[in-house]
């Protein structure tokens, strides 16, 4: 909205995702940071993937953007 405050509305239909992902807050950041392979993380069981195309979630690294992480002069 444009005083900064934020609505939330539920969808009327139900829609199915193609790809949902459960993971810690910590290990999802690792991993879309690109600090961590996302293989690794799967092989140790630290996120699961589901819905109707689960391999999407391997793309996720190149889906959030990385913060530049630059050194202050």
């Amino acid at each position: 909205m444009g005083d900064g405050t934020t609505a939330v509305t539920r969808d009327a239909p139900p829609r199915a995702y193609d790809c949902t992902i459960a993971a810690a807050p910590a290990t999802f950041l690792l991993v879309s940071f690109r600090r961590t392979p996302i293989w690794k993380v799967i092989a140790r069981g630290g996120t699961r993937a589901g819905g109707r195309r689960p391999w999407l979630a391997t793309r996720l690294g190149e889906l959030v953007a990385t913060p530049d992480l630059v050194a202050p002069p």
